[in-house]
């Protein structure tokens, strides 16, 4: 059971890696750290169009990373699993020890 426990787990840590590695999903996650947006607040923090937001937020949807709530017409979305900021900022951290050539632990 652990052999198949483990490859569950993989399969599922490759869905997120490649879930974050499209910049749209990783931008509106990150957007999404701070405040509740609409469709239309991203558009235009983001400067693309309203088929693409809708689109990753769909997928993101899907995957219960975010969730929608709606107020009047409109619809917010907020994170649904805020944990997938630590993966984010981890990675962020990474990336900035490979920027600098610094070793992790040094300034």
């Amino acid at each position: 059971m652990g052999r198949n426990n483990d490859m569950l787990f993989q399969s599922g840590m490759i869905r997120i890696f490649k879930l974050l590695s499209n910049p749209t999903r990783l931008n509106i996650l990150m957007l999404l750290e701070h405040e509740q947006l609409s469709v239309n607040e991203i558009v235009t923090q983001l400067e693309i169009t309203q088929p693409q937001v809708s689109h990753q937020l769909a997928i993101l949807k899907e995957q219960q990373l975010v969730s929608a709530k709606k107020i009047g017409k409109k619809s917010l979305y907020q994170l649904s699993d805020p944990h997938i900021l630590s993966v984010i900022h981890s990675t962020k951290q990474h990336v900035a020890h490979v920027i600098t050539g610094n070793k992790h632990g040094e300034a």
